[in-house]
């Protein structure tokens, strides 16, 4: 009797203790399991540069947003332009270009440039024999510059054609093309922001005059605008270009750049970054300009905003989206 009793009461105790072990089993695996999970998720989040926070916002890492080309600038007063875009080409002023000729008729003994050469004021560039004294002479540059063109070979015989062109390709200018009915919309005196085809190598002019007459084969008159020298570097002559002639310009409290509002969800947002999240703001506009809008409500003096490439913060706040969607 002892013996059955002591069964009876072991038997419910085993049960206990095999139950309690396999839910502990259980939930120590699937503990385990979900921290394997949570770590292939972070490892993955980190993978991409970027983690998902929300439908408003996204975490994108420094170095994924420099990789992205993602740009930041810092919200403060700024000016609102009113601008006529024209097109045109960058030439060189006449101080800026030198057509060099033989003084006196000769055969060429000696060529000492080439087109490309850089050359400075006063260096031979080639040795003339005269055809009268016999004598030779040196033609020398009137200019620093880089030699655009060459016109002669060794024996030839110099005449009235250039024998070298020089060109000083930091003595450039904005010749832009004003239709008839923007003539008396531009003159003498008003900043032009000058670009290539690319948007690329922006540098600020001032037009110096527009030509009275009108250009033979555009039917247009031409502004001519000289460029400062330290914006020449990145434009060469002949380049096609575009002008934005400031008509007007006011400063407000607050401006930013054009390309930074995007569209989410039937609002005009901003994307105002903290550490390496990001988060669309919506934001009231008011006057806007060719490159500038002002903002009016939604975004303070000082705040760091997305004023490149904003709409890669757009499709990944979308993305986030979708995902939370499912």
């Amino acid at each position: 009797m002892n013996w059955l009793k002591t069964q009876n009461v072991l038997a419910p105790l085993m049960l206990t203790m095999v139950l309690v072990v396999a839910s502990c089993g259980g939930d120590g695996a699937g503990a385990e399991k979900a921290g394997a999970e949570a770590e292939h998720g972070e490892e993955a989040g980190e993978a991409a540069g970027h983690e998902e926070e929300g439908p408003d916002r996204v975490t994108i890492t420094a170095a994924a947003a420099q990789e992205a080309g993602i740009g930041v600038s810092t919200a403060g007063p700024g000016p609102i332009r009113e601008t006529l875009n024209l097109t045109g080409r960058v030439m060189l002023q006449s101080a800026g270009r030198a057509e060099i000729r033989a003084p006196y008729p000769g055969v060429v003994r000696s060529v000492a440039k080439n087109v490309g050469d850089t050359v400075r004021r006063g260096e031979v560039l080639a040795r003339v024999e005269s055809a009268e004294s016999l004598q030779t002479y040196s033609i020398v540059a009137p200019i620093g510059g880089v030699v655009l063109e060459r016109g002669t070979n060794v024996g030839d015989v110099s005449g009235d054609d250039p024998l070298f062109i020089v060109g000083d390709l930091t003595r450039l200018q904005a010749e832009l093309n004003v239709v008839t009915h923007d003539i008396d919309r531009v003159a003498g005196g008003q900043i032009v922001v000058i670009s290539g085809l690319d948007g690329e190598a922006r540098v600020e002019a001032r037009i110096a005059t527009v030509l009275p007459t009108t250009d033979t084969h555009s039917q247009t008159l031409i502004a001519r605008a000289p460029i400062a020298a330290r914006g020449a570097a990145s434009l060469r002559p002949g380049m096609a270009i575009r002008g934005a002639v400031v008509l007007s310009e006011q400063r407000v409290p607050l401006a930013i750049a054009a390309g930074a509002v995007q569209t989410l969800e039937g609002r005009s947002v901003v994307f105002v970054r903290t550490g390496e999240v990001y988060e669309a703001r919506p934001v009231a506009l008011g006057r806007s300009g060719s490159d500038m809008v002002e903002v009016t409500a939604g975004l303070r003096v000082g705040e760091i905003y997305v004023s490149a490439n904003a709409f890669l913060i757009k499709a990944e706040i979308g993305k986030g989206a979708a995902e939370h969607g499912h």
